[in-house]
């Protein structure tokens, strides 16, 4: 598969309404996640890396999230457009920066966000009772 192929498979993949729960790319994003792609060890893993930042405290906890989430939705694609990580977080971010966006880094926060919100998804019991441990400790 030539790079213009492949990075023509990434943007493909980036149309669309990506706030949208719905979209395909968040849809299969979840299948990801949640070890569709590459079976359970690969969900145990993800589980076991999202309680570990929850662990880390409640200060920079969603940052830390979003590298996370960064870095999974990278090797997602690269995994979907069979390319390396490199590629994939090239074509993505000059994808970006290419939409009619004033700001595009906003919308790329927007987007990890959403991304990070279902990654949240996984271990909502454990937030809910790691934020609540926070709460009594403050």
């Amino acid at each position: 598969m030539t790079d213009t192929t492949t990075k023509t498979r990434i943007i493909r993949d980036l149309q669309g309404d990506l706030m949208d729960s719905d979209n395909v790319t968040r849809r299969c994003f979840r299948a990801w996640l949640d070890g569709s792609y590459l079976g359970e060890e690969s969900y145990r893993q993800n589980i076991s890396d999202l309680e570990a930042i929850v662990d880390g405290g409640e200060k920079g906890w969603r940052k830390r999230l979003h590298s996370w989430t960064i870095n999974q939705f990278v090797r997602f694609t690269a995994h979907d457009a069979q390319c390396s990580y490199g590629y994939a977080q090239k074509c993505i971010v000059d994808h970006f920066k290419s939409i009619d966006n004033p700001d595009y880094k906003h919308f790329m926060w927007l987007f990890t966000e959403e991304l990070a919100n279902d990654a949240c998804d996984l271990i909502e019991d454990y937030i809910n009772a790691a934020e609540q441990e926070w709460k009594e400790a403050a």
